[in-house]
């Protein structure tokens, strides 16, 4: 896995689903979202489904991770 700044380049993906680290004050945090390529937008995951839009900055995307199932 490892880490893309969002000033460098965006996912290609056209809605899927990515770690994030975002930033909120003075905090940074891991999050699950969603990429909406076509609106330049991150949604955060909220039981399995796209909830509610991450208003705050997303600094980092991760890729190149392995998925897991329960």
């Amino acid at each position: 896995m490892n880490w893309v700044d969002t000033n460098e380049r965006l996912p290609v993906a056209k809605n899927d689903f990515y770690v994030v680290s975002v930033t909120k004050g003075n905090f940074t945090f891991l999050a699950v979202a969603f990429y909406m390529k076509d609106d330049n937008k991150w949604l955060y995951m909220d039981k399995g489904s796209p909830g509610e839009e991450v208003t705050d900055e997303v600094i980092a995307w991760a890729e190149n991770h392995s998925t897991y199932t329960r």
